[in-house]
């Protein structure tokens, strides 16, 4: 079969040609380069699985036959190969994504990917054309090399390290590498930071949030607890502080203070951090297997862990169980 001859490798956006080893995906009948196949592992081409589809030969030609060119990056000035759909250097969506006259086909490095029902949408009412939002979501690496080096690492390795909302962290994880950039707005890390770290698996992160988190706090509970008898011996703590003098204003204020700087330090950060941390984690499970960690090794050690979520939320809880417990035995006349 040469019907592939011309069109694009999925994995690597290379053109097939009579000289290539190429092997056939036997379930949608997608074409790969043999090398390209044995690093993915196994056929990327989701979309014609998910739908039963069986993959037809794309060129790099518009309507009118004409070999499409090279497109060009409006934020950076990267040029791309024919047909991208997101830049290769920043990860910001690139023009020149292709569609017929009427809207029904769209190519991804010349291959069509129509077939997707996810890959677009359309608005219920008027029936607009609307293009994918900025990254190949077919594919795990957003469409980008898995050989593309990140400080040593692999993007394929920092992948299976993510784990889960890869098309999330991987066009962060480009800009951050491309254009040095350092912060990314994360809301989840913003406002609960200590559960953010604990869900990817960064355990010391997430216990310095804690700590941030009741040393901003600490003042307005011995306010809280202060102002009656109800929370038994720590109101008694409490009492032992002029609440209502000018420098224990200024501990809340200074209190409040740190508050908003972690939430804005956490939620701007938070990303670069994951990042960081997954580079760092990468490499030194990667000296620990010789200089190649097992796949395997590095997606068990890597993702998330509902676990740590856990048991950080019970870490949080527990103060405020405790705290309660106490109010309730000092009311009961069981202390």
């Amino acid at each position: 079969m040469t019907s592939h001859i011309g069109t694009r490798c999925m994995v690597c956006s290379e053109k097939f040609t009579f000289e290539d080893d190429v092997v056939i995906c036997p379930e949608c009948g997608t074409p790969y380069h043999r090398a390209c196949y044995e690093k993915s592992g196994s056929c990327v081409n989701t979309a014609l699985h998910k739908s039963g589809g069986t993959w037809k030969p794309s060129y790099d030609v518009g309507s009118d036959g004409a070999e499409n060119s090279e497109t060009v990056c409006a934020f950076c000035g990267y040029t791309n190969p024919p047909l991208t759909l997101f830049c290769r250097r920043c990860g910001m969506p690139a023009p020149g994504i292709h569609s017929d006259a009427n809207g029904m086909e769209q190519r991804y490095d010349g291959v069509n990917i129509n077939d997707d029902p996810d890959a677009y949408n359309r608005n219920a009412n008027s029936g607009m054309f609307i293009d994918p939002f900025f990254v190949n979501f077919s594919d795990p690496l957003c469409g980008l090399s898995p050989d593309e080096d990140f400080d040593g690492v692999k993007l394929a390795e920092l992948g299976d390290h993510v784990g889960t909302n890869t098309h999330y962290y991987i066009p962060l994880f480009k800009q951050f590498k491309e254009l040095g950039r350092k912060f990314s707005l994360n809301f989840p890390a913003m406002l609960f930071p200590e559960f953010y770290f604990a869900y990817r698996k960064m355990p010391l992160m997430a216990v310095l949030a804690l700590i941030l988190k009741v040393i901003a706090a600490l003042p307005q509970f011995i306010y809280l607890f202060s102002g009656t008898s109800d929370f038994g011996i720590l109101s008694v703590f409490a009492s032992q502080f002029d609440v209502r003098s000018a420098a224990f204003r200024g501990v809340v204020m200074l209190g409040t203070a740190i508050s908003y700087a972690a939430m804005f330090t956490f939620g701007m950060f938070g990303n670069r951090l994951y990042y960081d941390h997954s580079l760092k984690h990468i490499k030194k499970l990667k000296e620990l297997f010789g200089g190649m960690a097992p796949r395997d090794v590095i997606t068990k050690k890597g993702g998330t862990s509902a676990l740590l979520l856990v048991l950080f939320i019970c870490i949080e809880a527990l103060p405020y169980a405790a705290m309660y417990l106490i109010r309730f035995f000092s009311m009961t006349g069981m202390n």
